[in-house]
C-alpha cells in the first residue's frame, strides 16, 4: 500500500512539474516560477548542449536572492532538483538551478568524473564538465541582474559525487555551501593513491582519488579540506546490490557501501588536515532512518499521518537535512551568538 501511494504521489508530482516546463517552454531564461532553457553560453562545450531546469520565486526582488545549484543523480532529470526544492524556493525567497546533463552527451566519466580523465589522458581544464557551473552562474547574473556573490550546491547519489568533485577541481569556484549527499564513491585527497583492499601494492587514481590529475599537489589538497563541505549520509544506505551502486574493486576499497564509504572519505581527509596542520572545514553528517534517498537527504525526515502514510512537509525537517544544513545552520548560529553577546 505504501508503495502503491509513493508511486502515485510521484506521478501527480512529476505530471504536475511537466506541465509546467510545458507552458513555461517559450519563457525567457530565469522568468518567475519554473522553467528551462538550453545553455550553449559556455564555447569550449558549446557542441555538448545543456539543459538547465530553474525555480524563481513568484514574488520577492530576484536581485537579492540566495542561488542553490541542484545536480542530479543518475536518472539524469534536471526537473526533479526542481521540483524537491521549489517550495522551499518559493517560501524562504531563493533561485534554484538544475543543469541536466544528458547521459548520451555526457556518460558518467563526464559526469560524476567531471571529464578530467578519458582514455587515461587528462582533459584539458577548460572542457572538464565542472567548468560548465560558473559559466551558467555567470549567465543567471547578466541576464536577471543578480547581486549574488556566491551559490551553495546539493546534489543526491551521482550529483552527490559530482559536487564533491566539483569542490576539488574548481579552487576558484564561487562556491559556499556544498552537500554531498548519498555519493557511491569519492575522491579521496590522496597524493599516492587510493590503496586496493584486494592487489597489495596496487594504488587507484581518478576517480578514487587525485592522483594523475592536476589536483595531485598539495596546494589544490589544501584549499579542497578548507572548503565548506558536508559529507552528507543516510545511515540506511547500506544497500550493496542495488542498480545503481558502484562494484568495482575500486570502489569496494572505499568501504562494502555508501554509509561506510562516506565515514571513510572523512576519517581520511580529516587524518590528512590533522598531519599537516592545515584548516579542515567538512562536517560529517549522518541521517537516521533515512537510506539512498534525495528527497529524504532534503528534508531529513517524512512527516507520519495518522493512517500510517507519510509525506514530506517544508515546515517539517531535521537540523540534519540539507535544507537545514544550507540555509538555516548558520542563520541560527548567528542568530545565537547575538543572544550570547547581549547576556
Amino acid at each position: 500500500m505504501y508503495r502503491k501511494f509513493i508511486l502515485i504521489l510521484f506521478v501527480f508530482a512529476t505530471f504536475g512539474i511537466s506541465s509546467s516546463y510545458a507552458q513555461a517552454a517559450e519563457k525567457a531564461p530565469f522568468s518567475r516560477g519554473a522553467g528551462k532553457f538550453v545553455f550553449t553560453e559556455y564555447e569550449p562545450l558549446k557542441n555538448r548542449p545543456i539543459t538547465v531546469y530553474y525555480y524563481v520565486p513568484t514574488k520577492g526582488d530576484v536581485k537579492n536572492m540566495r542561488v542553490l545549484f541542484t545536480m542530479h543523480g543518475a536518472e539524469r532529470k534536471g526537473r526533479i532538483g526542481v521540483s524537491i526544492w521549489r517550495h522551499f524556493a518559493e517560501r524562504d525567497g531563493f533561485i534554484v538551478i538544475s543543469p541536466e546533463y544528458n547521459s548520451k552527451i555526457y556518460p558518467g566519466w563526464a559526469y560524476q568524473q567531471g571529464g578530467v580523465i578519458r582514455k587515461r589522458k587528462v582533459v584539458p581544464r577548460e572542457r572538464w564538465t565542472y567548468s560548465s557551473i560558473e559559466p551558467i552562474f555567470d549567465y543567471f547574473k547578466r541576464i536577471t541582474g543578480s547581486t549574488a556573490e556566491v551559490y551553495d550546491m546539493w546534489g543526491h547519489s551521482a550529483g552527490g559525487q559530482f559536487t564533491h568533485r566539483f569542490a576539488l577541481a574548481i579552487p576558484e569556484a564561487r562556491l559556499n555551501i556544498a552537500v554531498a549527499s548519498n555519493p557511491g564513491t569519492w575522491t579521496f585527497p590522496l597524493i599516492d593513491g587510493l590503496p586496493s583492499k584486494f592487489e597489495k601494492g596496487k594504488v587507484y587514481g581518478w576517480n578514487n582519488s587525485v592522483k594523475g590529475t592536476p589536483m595531485a599537489n598539495e596546494e589544490s589538497i589544501k584549499r579542497f579540506l578548507a572548503r565548506k563541505l558536508y559529507v552528507h549520509i543516510g545511515k540506511l544506505d547500506t544497500a550493496t546490490s542495488s542498480k545503481h551502486f558502484p562494484k568495482s574493486k575500486s570502489a569496494l576499497s572505499q568501504g562494502k557501501h555508501r554509509l561506510a564509504r562516506a565515514r571513510n572519505f572523512y576519517k581520511t581527509g580529516k587524518r590528512v588536515a590533522r598531519q599537516n596542520g592545515w584548516e579542515f572545514n567538512w562536517e560529517k553528517v549522518e541521517l537516521k532512518g533515512v537510506g539512498h534517498d534525495g528527497r529524504g537527504s532534503v528534508y531529513g525526515t517524512w512527516e507520519k499521518l495518522e493512517n500510517g502514510r507519510r509525506r514530506l512537509s517544508i515546515d517539517n525537517y531535521t537540523t540534519k537535512s540539507a535544507y537545514y544544513l544550507i540555509f538555516k545552520k548558520d542563520q541560527v548560529a548567528s542568530q545565537q551568538n547575538k543572544k550570547n553577546k547581549k547576556r
